[in-house]
């Protein structure tokens, strides 16, 4: 997937997706179906707008990303994506009109446009009928989907953020184009999972990031390969450390993981983070953990 920021030149054509996409639920991948439909039809690329940081912060919100720039893009490219385009939210770019930024998109070679029928851009805040009335004026395709829903309530990066937030990842994951997860560096930790008996990679992302407090099953995959993992978000109050932070115990791995970069997909809430008496007693919950963790995919099979 080829990567460029928003003016920079490009010379190929294609449709483009627009939004934020914090996140692919199922209503942005309508868009994406639709946007390939488009570039089909126009033998041209494929192309997603989003922005390169938290646009939430620049408005003054306490917003965190469900995922990272570059985890957007790793779910763009695993979708098919051929070019994303990203933008810096910034004074500048929040003051532009809907005129000015629909202009400068169709500096580019564009064939075609896609949006949600709640879509708005610009200082004016200009919807998916102007939008739309622009791209016709200029014999442009522009295709407006409709919303997608579940259980009643419109399917939205606002719905999956409060599935997550409330530790029901499983849900969450169903609206996802891919479980939930969590791109970090393992760095070095305090070594007491190894002093119990239960080694953990700690790992560190992005500060921009949503991370879902409590101890979840999650696949950990590292060079490729997966294994099945309990990962512990938050703090550790049995060592009376209250700081967050993310902890994987990989199980039935062995290695030397510093420095590397591995994925950490979240499977299944296991429970919530507390404080344990002893030592052991948090020895026999986390051998407790790692049965539920193993036992994940058959009892999911026998749903």
């Amino acid at each position: 997937m080829q990567t460029i920021e928003f003016g920079q030149q490009y010379n190929f054509p294609f449709v483009i997706a627009l939004g934020f996409f914090d996140c692919m639920h199922s209503g942005h991948r309508q868009l994406l179906i639709r946007a390939r439909q488009l570039a089909q039809q126009q033998n041209c690329l494929v192309a997603m707008f989003t922005f390169s940081n938290n646009h939430f912060a620049v408005m003054g919100k306490e917003i965190k990303l469900i995922y990272t720039i570059d985890e957007r893009k790793r779910i763009f490219e695993s979708l098919g994506v051929d070019l994303s385009v990203s933008a810096v939210f910034d004074r500048e770019f929040m003051s532009m009109t809907s005129q000015k930024f629909l202009d400068k998109l169709f500096k580019y070679d564009v064939k075609g446009v896609v949006c949600g029928f709640d879509y708005t851009c610009g200082s004016d805040m200009a919807d998916s009928r102007a939008v739309s009335k622009f791209c016709t004026d200029r014999n442009t395709l522009c295709s407006v989907v409709q919303e997608v829903s579940v259980d009643g309530r419109k399917v939205s990066s606002t719905l999956v953020r409060e599935l997550l937030t409330a530790g029901q990842v499983e849900k969450a994951n169903q609206l996802l184009s891919q479980p939930f997860f969590i791109c970090g560096k393992v760095v070095h930790g305090r070594g007491v999972g190894h002093e119990i008996g239960f080694p953990t990679a700690n790992v560190v992302t992005d500060s921009d990031k949503l991370l879902p407090e409590g101890v979840y099953g999650a696949t950990v995959t590292i060079g490729g390969k997966q294994y099945k993992a309990i990962v512990n978000i938050g703090g550790k109050p049995t060592f009376g450390i209250a700081s967050a932070t993310i902890e994987a115990h990989i199980i039935d791995f062995e290695g030397n993981l510093y420095n590397e970069n591995i994925v950490i997909s979240l499977t299944q809430y296991l429970r919530g983070i507390r404080r344990f008496d002893s030592v052991e007693q948090l020895r026999q919950q986390l051998n407790q953990d790692i049965l539920k963790v193993k036992q994940y995919d058959q009892i999911r099979t026998e749903r």
